[in-house]
């Protein structure tokens, strides 16, 4: 089994505060909607059967052309929201200084783990997509999947993989369109790594 893990494209700047998520939403840009077109020959030749998107717009709009040209439902699935930060998001560095410094501190040191005021840890995250792979590693069988989600919860699930500390997620990158690709090896039981962020030109 293939799992594809796309982040979402460039998304416009603005105010587009959804309450619902506690997050920004804003749809993905024109330069985002261009990206997102080259991503289907990519995708045309890897017999994908499946699309999870999370609940941000923009998911399902980076695959939204893609999806149609392969004739798939994208399915949304809210464990690949973004990390749940609370009362952070939308905070300036001074005021998260200021209004929570245990938060900066996490941020800074980047030596442990820590829980966002209102909103998650990176371990709970880091669990939610966890369960994420494994159900649908045991729903899909062999097929190729689509994921389209976020940077945050992309490198959670590189240390998830890497059996490394989730404090550690902000020494991956992951760039816009930036697709990553794991396969499932049923003899050792474990996921192994074919690639990391690659963008399609």
């Amino acid at each position: 089994m293939t799992f594809h893990i796309l982040r979402h494209a460039e998304k416009e700047t603005g105010e587009f505060y959804n309450p619902r998520l506690r997050h920004q939403d804003p749809p993905i840009s024109e330069q985002g909607q261009r990206s997102a077109e080259k991503l289907y020959p990519y995708f045309a030749e890897k017999q994908i059967t499946a699309i999870y998107v999370s609940g941000y717009q923009r998911t399902w709009q980076t695959i939204e052309y893609t999806a149609r040209k392969l004739g798939l439902e994208p399915i949304h699935d809210e464990r690949l929201n973004e990390v749940d930060n609370g009362l952070v998001e939308g905070l300036g560095e001074d005021k998260l200084k200021l209004k929570y410094p245990e938060v900066w501190q996490g941020f800074r040191d980047r030596n442990h783990d820590f829980r966002f005021p209102e909103g998650e840890t990176g371990e709970e995250a880091c669990n939610r997509i966890a369960g994420f792979l494994e159900e649908k590693r045991q729903q899909h069988g062999n097929d190729s999947l689509i994921v389209v989600c976020h940077d945050g919860l992309t490198r959670l699930m590189m240390c998830h993989l890497m059996g490394i500390p989730v404090y550690k997620r902000w020494n991956f990158h992951v760039d816009f369109c930036g697709i990553t690709e794991i396969t499932h090896q049923p003899v050792h039981a474990a996921w192994k790594l074919i690639s990391f962020n690659h963008t399609c030109p």
